[in-house]
């Protein structure tokens, strides 16, 4: 694909040199081609800049709107942005970080709890076995393991007993299980608390910076918006375009040259009839050759053109 820009030409040099509203806008058109082809964005004065310059007088940046040339952002607003862009990065890091610390610490508790349930588990058989030793024991004391008493009045005291001592096994277990279990519900809601508070906090942070955002650009605009004024009254030019102004002065000047290419036709006219023939000085101001004498039909054309120029019909 072909270039549709110059390698080795100052775009902004020759934009600064050029008063006509049509090449300073395909000056521009090329000079943004150059910066977009070549990575230049950042690095160079932005094409709003460098459509203001005239002359010697050269910002380095002005409004944030874009010329006809395909202009950027402004430097004062791309840097803004890059203000808050890195100080949203920042603030989601510190957000992911606190909801990776709350996650680690749940998880450490749940640790903790299961620990505490199979130490728990652990005693809870330990004190059975206890119990039925010193249940044994106890009817061992009282003879009713040795055939003091009848068989069925030994077998129906021994099941009672192992009942009774089955019947705490099981409501100890019960017990644990419970308190395991509302041991993890607490740990995880007041976790999903933590959390929730966590996210409302960065969107409450992200929303106050998005407004403080939008209130700085605001006014950045506006900024930008009064300069790029004061730099078009400066320099007569607005982002590359002519003002009124300059337009006026610009046919002030035009008037004015054209006023004096007359006065001096018409001076030298005034010669050429006096003197009969035209006089050195005079030729390149009438465009005829010095000596021509009044008599020669390009006198009468001059004094035809004189007479056009000042009717205004001269084009």
């Amino acid at each position: 694909m072909a270039k549709n820009y110059k390698e080795d030409f100052d775009y902004s040099e020759a934009i600064a040199n050029t008063q006509d509203a049509g090449k300073r806008q395909e000056l521009l058109a090329e000079r943004q081609n150059k910066i977009d082809a070549e990575g230049l964005a950042g690095k160079v004065a932005s094409n709003e800049a460098v459509s203001t310059w005239n002359g010697d007088y050269r910002p380095y940046s002005v409004s944030s709107g874009s010329s006809g040339g395909g202009g950027g952002a402004s430097a004062g607003t791309n840097a803004l942005n890059r203000l808050y862009e890195a100080a949203e990065q920042a603030r989601l890091k510190r957000f992911e970080a606190a909801r990776e610390r709350i996650a680690q610490q749940l998880e450490r508790n749940l640790a903790a709890i299961e620990s505490d349930y199979t130490a728990g588990m652990t005693q809870t058989d330990i004190n059975a076995r206890q119990s039925v030793l010193s249940n044994e024991e106890k009817l061992a004391a009282l003879g009713l393991n040795m055939g003091a008493r009848s068989a069925a009045a030994t077998s129906g005291t021994a099941e009672t007993s192992r009942i009774s001592i089955d019947n705490q096994y099981r409501s100890d277990l019960n017990a644990l299980g419970q308190a395991r279990l509302k041991a993890r519900a607490a740990a995880q809601d007041s976790a999903a608390g933590q959390e929730a508070a966590l996210e409302s906090d960065y969107y409450a942070a992200s929303e106050s910076a998005a407004l403080s955002q939008a209130q700085a650009q605001l006014a950045q605009f506006n900024a930008d918006r009064d300069y790029s004024l004061s730099v078009a009254g400066l320099t007569g030019f607005l982002n590359g375009t002519p003002t009124l102004n300059w337009r006026n002065y610009q046919l002030s000047v035009d008037s004015a040259a054209d006023s004096a290419q007359t006065q001096a036709f018409e001076q030298a006219l005034s010669r050429w009839k006096t003197n009969g023939y035209v006089l050195q000085r005079d030729a390149a101001i009438l465009g005829v050759p010095a000596g021509t004498p009044t008599s020669d039909v390009s006198y009468q054309n001059a004094s035809l053109a004189l007479q056009k120029w000042k009717a205004g019909y001269w084009y």
